[in-house]
């Protein structure tokens, strides 16, 4: 009787155990499957749209140059090369501008608190960083959005406002800094280590509509695609392109959007002559990816 007994324990133990370890394999197999646990990307591969205020005073813009240009200098990652990922945003060429930076040492004038543009934070988040640009124009700041914390906004040759520091909470739209207004900025949208993305791609209709305004037909025109750059490589000598690819218009650097209201030369007088237009060079040519712009 009491080896009748112990042969039904064992079963009942055994039947317990098995059933622990059907159920633990069984949640384990959900768990891996649960989209909770897989990366925040949408599975149709687009990226999501987080940006909400537009980082600049838009109407005081010229022109702004194409993801994966060869504008200023080599700018890149997701294992591509010799392009520069990110967006250049200029005001007009004038004579007087060139004036002025011939006068300081071919680098453009800091703001004078009268013609100034100025720059906003594009999101609610946190700055993470400010590091001074190798060329004497402004800082670099980092800010990561709040929503998206995998990313990281790069502001380049950013004059900022006193009380913005490392660690500073932003909300959209909130003015963070100036440039002059012979200067130009740009900005890189960084996902993890050094993966970079446009702009543009995480821009919502809804604030790109302000480039619509301003004659562009889609987000498109102003991204070359990785497929079209690798079939026309740019040269490039570390960081440097080796040749100035913004004094060439064949190559497309820049689009160049109308309505323009800044107070240097009027967009007449440059529209028919893009090549006179070299924004990048005053942000620094050859400039490293992590110390400047």
């Amino acid at each position: 009787m009491k080896t009748y007994l112990w042969i039904v324990v064992i079963i009942l133990v055994l039947g317990l155990v098995g059933g622990g370890v059907y159920v633990f394999g069984f949640r384990s197999r959900n768990s891996d499957n649960n989209p909770t646990n897989l990366a925040s990307e949408p599975s149709n591969g687009t990226v999501t749209k987080f940006i909400q205020a537009d980082f600049i005073d838009l109407d005081k813009i010229f022109s702004v140059s194409k993801f994966r240009s060869g504008s200023g200098h080599d700018f890149s990652g997701n294992g591509e090369t010799c392009r520069s990922m990110k967006h250049y945003f200029a005001p007009n060429w004038s004579q007087a501008g060139e004036n002025l930076r011939q006068a300081n040492n071919g680098m453009p004038p800091a703001p004078n608190g009268t013609n100034d543009i100025n720059i906003y934070s594009p999101v609610d988040g946190t700055i993470t960083g400010i590091k001074t640009e190798k060329s004497p124009i402004g800082e670099q700041i980092y800010i990561q959005p709040d929503s998206q914390k995998d990313y990281t906004i790069r502001l380049f040759h950013v004059y900022k406002n006193t009380g913005i520091e490392k660690g500073s909470k932003l909300t959209a739209g909130q003015k963070i800094g100036v440039i002059g207004q012979y200067s130009t900025t740009d900005i890189a949208v960084q996902k993890g280590r050094n993966n970079f993305i446009s702009y543009f791609d995480v821009m919502p209709d809804s604030i790109f509509a302000k480039y619509i305004a301003r004659g562009i037909k889609s987000k498109n025109e102003l991204i070359i695609s990785k497929a079209e750059r690798d079939a026309n490589p740019l040269q490039c000598n570390g960081e440097n392109f080796t040749k100035n690819y913004d004094s060439d218009p064949s190559f497309g650097n820049y689009v160049f959007l109308s309505g323009y209201t800044g107070d240097t030369a009027s967009p007449s007088s440059n529209s028919s002559n893009p090549s006179s237009q070299n924004p990048a060079e005053t942000g620094g040519n050859g400039i490293s990816r992590e110390g400047g712009g």
